[in-house]
C-alpha cells in the first residue's frame, strides 16, 4: 500500500480480540511497530496504568459487548467502555497520537432505508449512546481522529453468536439453517480483513473525519443462509424457524460514498469468500473440540 505506516509507533488496545487481532497483523505487515494489549497482557484497561510510548496513532479497538440490551451486566459493561474511552482519548492527547476510535452503526438505531454519513443518529440502546458521547468527548477535545461506525464485523476469531457465526456452525454440522420471520430483514456484513484495510488507510493518511465502515452491500437473512451452506459445502436444509422477526421488514442500505473517495477505501473480501474462509478455520475449531 503506497504511503504505508512504515516506521511508526502504533498502539493497539483490544489486540485479541475479532477486530483488534487482524488490525495489528495488518499494521505490522505493513512496517509499523506495532505495541499491542490483549486480553493475554491482564490489563486492566480502565484502572491500570497504561504502557509508556510516543505514539504516532492509537487504535483503540477495545470494548466489552454486553451480553444483552439492559440488566446489570449490560451497565457494568456500558460504564466500563466509558472509563475505557475516556482513558484512550487521554492517552492520545498526551503525546498527540492520531487516534482511531471505533464507534459502532448502532447509534443510528431502527432507521431504515439507505443509511450514510449524514444519517441522523437515533440510538436506542445506552450501548449506542455511549458510543455517541465517546465521539462527543474526541470532539470537545479538538483531537485528530478517525471515527468508524463499524457495521456487522465477521471472520476467524469471533466469539459472538450472531446470525452468520450460528448459520456457519449450522452449516458444518448438518442441522438445519433456520431464519426468524419471512427472512428478508437485510445487513451488511464486513469481512475483518477489510476493517483492518480501512484502519491501515486512516493510519497512513491520518484524516480526522467520522466514517460508516460497511460493506455496501446488503443481503436478507434466507439468502444469507442459501450463501453459508453454498460456501460451506454443505446439505443443511435452509428453513423459516417459525418464529417472529423482531426487525421484520427493516431493510438497510448503507451507503460508504465518502469512505471510498476520502479514504480511497474498497471492500476487498466477497461475502461467499469470506465465509469459505471462516469455514475452514471452524471446521477444524469444531473437529477439535475448541470452543470460540
Amino acid at each position: 500500500m503506497s504511503g504505508s505506516p512504515v516506521g511508526r509507533q502504533v498502539l493497539v488496545t483490544g489486540a485479541s480480540g475479532l477486530v483488534g487481532h487482524a488490525v495489528v497483523s495488518r499494521l505490522r505487515a505493513d512496517g509499523a511497530r506495532v505495541t499491542a494489549i490483549g486480553h493475554e497482557d491482564r490489563l486492566d484497561l480502565a484502572r491500570d496504568p497504561w504502557p509508556a510510548g510516543a505514539w504516532d496513532i492509537l487504535v483503540h479497538c477495545a470494548a466489552r459487548l454486553p451480553l444483552g440490551p439492559d440488566g446489570p451486566e449490560a451497565e457494568a459493561a456500558i460504564a466500563e467502555n466509558r472509563l475505557v474511552d475516556l482513558r484512550a482519548i487521554e492517552a492520545a492527547a498526551a503525546v498527540g497520537a492520531h487516534l482511531i476510535y471505533f464507534s459502532s452503526a448502532s447509534v443510528y438505531g431502527p432507521t431504515t432505508g439507505e443509511i450514510d454519513d449524514a444519517t441522523p443518529e437515533a440510538p436506542v440502546l445506552e450501548y449506542a449512546r455511549a458510543k455517541l458521547d465517546t465521539e462527543a468527548a474526541i470532539a470537545s477535545r479538538a483531537l485528530p481522529a478517525t471515527i468508524f461506525r463499524l457495521v456487522a464485523p465477521y471472520g476467524p476469531r469471533q466469539t459472538r453468536h450472531t446470525v452468520l457465526r450460528k448459520f456457519l456452525d449450522s452449516a458444518l454440522t448438518g442441522v438445519p439453517l433456520r431464519y426468524f420471520g419471512s427472512g428478508t430483514r437485510t445487513q451488511d456484513f464486513l469481512h475483518v480483513d477489510d476493517v483492518a484495510l480501512a484502519v491501515a488507510l486512516a493510519a497512513r493518511d491520518r484524516i480526522a473525519d467520522r466514517f460508516l465502515l460497511a460493506s455496501g452491500a446488503n443481503i436478507e437473512m434466507r439468502d444469507l443462509a442459501r450463501l453459508v451452506v453454498q460456501a460451506v459445502g454443505s446439505q443443511s436444509p435452509v428453513e423459516a424457524a417459525g418464529v417472529p422477526d423482531p426487525e421484520e421488514g427493516r431493510t438497510v442500505q448503507y451507503r460508504i460514498d465518502r469512505l471510498r473517495t476520502r479514504l480511497g477505501f474498497a471492500p476487498g473480501v466477497a461475502l461467499a469468500a469470506g465465509i469459505a474462509d471462516w469455514a475452514a478455520v471452524r471446521r477444524q475449531e469444531l473437529a477439535s473440540g475448541a470452543v470460540r
